[in-house]
Parts: C-alpha cells; structure tokens; sequence
C-alpha cells in the first residue's frame, strides 16, 4: 500500500504521514464541494473518514460532483461516496450516516473521536449545528460558502467567516452565527470572491468552482495536521 502513496510520502515526509493516518475527518455533504475534499484527501493518505449526506445520486449532479458515474444514479449518496474511496483505498475505513443535518442528528457523532470537520452542505440552520457541535467540542472546522452560478476557480480563498464578502450565503451565516451566540472569528470559511452571475433563485453550477473550494478545504485540513 505504500507504494500507492510513495509520492505523497516524499512530499509530506514518512513522520507526517503516518501521523496522518491516525486522523479521523468527518465530511458533511458530499456534493462538488465535500466530494472533491474526500477525494482529494483520500488520495493524499488519510484513510479514516466519517461521511454525512441525506441525499440520493440525481443526473444533475454529474457535471460537477467528482464522486459519482451513471452507475450511481437514484443511490444513496454516502453509499456511492462509500465505494468511490474504498474503490481508491481498500484500506479506508469509512462510518456513513444518512441523515439530514440538525443539532439533535449530530448527536450520533458522539461516539466518536473527530479530529477534523469539513463542513460542504448549503443549509444556514445545519451549518449553524456543525459549528456549535465542533466549537463545543474544540474539533477544528472548515466551512464551505456559496459557490454556485461561478465560473473563476482562482478567485476561491479561505478566511475568517467574519473577514467574508460578496457572498449572501456568508451575510445569512454570519447573522445567524451571532445569533446562536457564537464568534464568527473562530470559524474559517472557504469563499469565493467572484460576484455570482444573477439568475434569480436557481443555483447552477460546473465543476471549476466548487472543485477548487474542495481542493482548497483539503489543503487546509492537510496543513492543519503537517504544520
């Protein structure tokens, strides 16, 4: 199994990846943005993950989600994410859990030992749940915003929830972060600084944007671990 990820070894060095192996990261939404970061770090060396969605493979999601094929289509999609990183690392040991996100849903989380979240759901009320259940806990947390109707993937960063602009996905957290009586400044964001194209409600989508946000979560979490 080495031999697979000897390019990663050589990068980070044989002390950080094996420190790595040990990290449990828990992946909440598994759409372009939770799917390209459990990709990108399972090709990377992690191999504990714990995975959250409640939804099932739709045709829509093929332009842009790196996790499914036609063959996953009308799936769960935490089962489909399942096999994807197994097919990858048949070493991997991967918790699902189907369900929506709500503080009283995140309670299953706690038999476990996380060491890392990534946050990739869309909703304002479970992003608020994660980060009062990870905040809670001092569990390190990384939330993705908006990154529909975008095309410029070079223009994604990461920051400080309350440093976040341009993005009304960021304006609706921040409000009803502070509402809930957490400190905006202790939640990193990954953000996109590019207006959104307007077309009124409909989030659309390609791959460009969304990828780079997961691939910008994964560098995060992997330099959280090697700093």
């Amino acid at each position: 199994m080495d031999k697979q990820f000897e390019r990663s070894i050589g990068l980070l060095g044989e002390e950080k990846y094996q420190q790595i192996q040990d990290k449990t990261i828990c992946v909440i939404g598994l759409g372009g943005v939770g799917g390209t970061a459990l990709e990108a770090l399972a090709r990377t060396g992690f191999k504990k993950f714990i995975i959250i969605d409640f939804d099932k493979v739709d045709p829509s999601n093929l332009n842009r989600q790196i996790l499914y094929t036609q063959d996953d289509i009308s799936n769960l999609k935490v089962e489909a994410a399942k096999r994807r990183i197994l097919s990858i690392n048949k070493e991997a040991d991967i918790k699902e859990f189907n369900l929506r996100v709500e503080e009283d849903s995140l309670k299953v989380l706690n038999d476990y030992q996380i060491d890392f979240i990534i946050d990739a759901i869309d909703d304002v009320k479970g992003k608020v749940a994660i980060a009062k259940f990870a905040l809670a806990r001092s569990i390190p947390l990384i939330v993705s915003l908006g990154m529909a109707n975008r095309f410029d993937p070079s223009q994604v960063r990461i920051e400080r929830l309350d440093k976040t602009t341009q993005d009304p996905l960021a304006r609706k957290l921040r409000y009803e972060v502070k509402k809930a009586g957490l400190d905006a400044k202790e939640i990193y964001a990954c953000v996109s600084k590019e207006t959104p194209k307007q077309d009124g409600a409909k989030l659309n989508s390609i791959m460009t944007v969304p990828s780079s946000a997961g691939l910008n979560i994964a560098y995060y979490c992997i330099k959280h671990f090697i700093s």
